[in-house]
């Protein structure tokens, strides 16, 4: 047996005593510099460089002025060369703000609008003693001047005058009266902008400050470590411009980011990263659980919880079951992720981290995410019983496509802009490029007179690159003209895509139906149909068109479609015969010479056969996505 050593308690004491010196002595505060940011959908890992000075020992660092749109359960900080990161917590505290020199001048202008409200009031009350001695003049002068009428003894000058003066100063009364009641209107608005500009000060004298304490063992005369931390009210969706030039065989696709940031701070000169992946602070794997099963009775209505409630959505919709309880389990998964060891809930990723609000060391020590990997595995659990509690045969074909990798959002990918950048906290989006691309592009025309007349420019691009795209809006510019606007679908590297180049005003096209016949073999009704395809073509130089048209697709042996004449040569392209020529889909490739209008317009008749039951009639079917 081995015996384990006895520290002396002389030596304990030393320990505690420098560990308690060191938490006694001042904290360092620093703010550190944001050196690099990765945003994501919804948020952003903002990480920032802290210098620890010396001398070598235990230090506490406070790293000041975290954003309001931090995530407490996400700041941790990492050990670096020379630095050993003991622990790291979370505070917010109240500062006091410093407003009295800002109160004082709104004090002192107040002051001066209430001087001039004063002066305002004394020279309304002056008018109102001079209208009221004009009105004992009028009672004098008007018994006076009727006594002197009937007497013959008036005297019309001195009357004249006298009404003459009264009119005068009641305009002038009038006019002064309304000139300091719109000057009195006015100080009360200032008075009372300035009343609630002082009472925001003074409400907002005091502000919180959010702290990070990191606890570290500098072991040399200085160092150097990073402290990270999730912000929300950060993200950014990919967009396009498409720039191509009349008879290149290239198109230059800039890929740009769209980026919105109000986490509170600025991000100045700082290395930028651009990612769809989810930002995830669980290391470990959920472990995967037994599934129990067992026989029960049936009840009516399904019974009441747990697998009578599967029973339920089964007997409802099986596939609206299953993506209910994919939703759950993504949920879950996504909360987890995010912040591993908090308890599972209902709430949004977001809103438990900042309702977790612990520090790293008390991370480590607590339930290492048990809530959330059990709930995990029943959500999973609930996907399985609903397989075997669904009564419905599936074959294949019918369950559409395979889940993993069925969407693009799973699709994890990061962009890494070369040079550093600044993108202030503000509510507008900022466009950043993430890179400029020349791709090889086969420049094409396109008509489909079945839906339009117009003919359009379309390319279709080779992602040569080795960006993965992802699905966002284009702009296209060819000589340099904008031409119009599109969407980019998400590619892969070495795939190919479609853009529009915007529409050839100089050709058109035509579809018309010629000519209908109805016959009768047997107990089937046959018809045929004739369509005219015509392309005009008002340019001086020639043009390639591929046309397009469909023939109408039907169930297998209701109704019997049959192309009669193709009218021209349908198109050899492998991909087209690959694709879409077994969908019912027609395509020609044409040229139109120049100058190809009215009469001489390049055109061509084809012709096609239905054939069914004559009892029944033809309807149409909802329209395919």
């Amino acid at each position: 047996m081995r015996c384990l050593g006895i520290i002396p308690a002389a030596s304990v004491a030393a320990l505690l005593f420098s560990f308690a010196a060191a938490r006694a002595d001042n904290p360092l505060e620093t703010r550190g510099k944001i050196d690099s940011v990765t945003v994501y959908r919804g948020e952003a890992l903002v990480t920032r460089l802290v210098d620890v000075p010396g001398p070598a020992g235990l230090k506490e660092l406070v790293v000041t002025d975290l954003p309001e749109q931090v995530l407490p359960g996400s700041i941790y900080a990492e050990s670096a060369e020379g630095v050993e990161v003991r622990s790291v917590s979370y505070r917010a505290r109240p500062v006091e703000k410093d407003v009295r020199e800002a109160v004082r001048k709104l004090d002192d202008q107040l002051l001066a609008i209430q001087d001039k409200l004063t002066a305002n009031q004394r020279h309304s009350q002056l008018l109102a003693e001079q209208r009221e001695f004009l009105t004992k003049v009028e009672q004098f002068t008007a018994p006076t001047a009727i006594t002197e009428l009937s007497k013959g003894v008036l005297n019309a000058e001195t009357l004249e005058k006298l009404t003459q003066f009264q009119f005068t100063e009641r305009a002038r009364l009038t006019d002064d009266e309304l000139k300091l009641g719109l000057e009195q209107r006015t100080l009360n608005a200032e008075s009372q902008t300035l009343t609630n500009e002082r009472s925001q000060l003074a409400t907002t004298s005091s502000k919180q400050a959010r702290e990070a304490l990191v606890f570290v063992n500098l072991k040399g005369p200085a160092g150097q470590m990073r402290v990270r931390y999730l912000v929300g009210s950060a993200s950014w969706a990919p967009s396009y411009n498409i720039r191509s030039a009349a008879g290149h065989d290239t198109v230059t696709l800039e890929y740009l980011g769209s980026v919105q940031q109000m986490s509170g701070e600025d991000w100045t000169a700082v290395a930028m990263t651009l990612s769809t992946a989810t930002p995830s602070l669980a290391a470990k794997a959920p472990p995967l659980k037994e599934l129990d099963i067992a026989l029960a009775v049936p009840r009516g209505g399904g019974g009441g919880g747990g697998a009578g409630d599967l029973q339920r959505l089964v007997g409802g919709d099986y596939k609206a079951a299953q993506q209910e309880f994919r939703q759950q389990q993504a949920a879950i998964e996504n909360s987890r992720n995010v912040n591993p060891n908090a308890p599972a809930s209902g709430n949004p990723p977001a809103q438990q981290m900042q309702q977790a609000g612990q520090s790293q060391q008390a991370a480590v020590t607590a339930n290492d995410g048990v809530d959330a990997d059990v709930t995990l595995n029943e959500a999973a659990g609930n996907l399985q019983l609903l397989d075997l509690l669904n009564k419905e045969n599936i074959s294949r074909g019918t369950t559409g496509k395979p889940s993993a990798g069925s969407t693009q959002e799973g699709l994890a990918v990061t962009y890494t802009l070369p040079n550093r950048t600044s993108l202030p906290s503000r509510s507008d989006e900022q466009l950043l490029q993430i890179s400029s691309l020349p791709l090889k592009a086969e420049m094409y025309k396109i008509a489909t007179p079945v839906l339009t007349s117009f003919v359009y420019n379309e390319a279709q691009v080779s992602n040569n690159s080795q960006t993965v795209l992802l699905a966002g809006p284009v702009s296209t510019y060819v000589d340099g003209e904008f031409v119009g606007q599109g969407l980019v679908p998400s590619v892969a590297v070495g795939e190919d895509f479609t853009v529009g180049l915007g529409i050839d005003s100089s050709l058109r096209a035509t579809r018309d139906l010629v000519e209908k016949t109805e016959t009768t073999q047997g107990g089937n009704r046959v018809i045929q149909f004739n369509y005219r395809v015509a392309l005009e073509n008002f340019s001086t130089k020639p043009a390639a068109i591929r046309v397009l048209d469909r023939l109408p697709i039907a169930k297998e042996n209701e109704i019997k479609v049959t192309l009669l004449q193709p009218g021209r040569d349908l198109s050899k392209d492998p991909a087209y015969e690959r694709q879409d020529k077994k969908k019912g889909i027609l395509r020609w490739d044409l040229d139109v010479p120049a100058q190809a209008l009215a009469a001489k317009a390049a055109a061509f008749e084809y012709q096609f056969q239905l054939e069914y039951d004559k009892q029944l009639f033809v309807t149409g079917m909802p329209a395919r996505k």
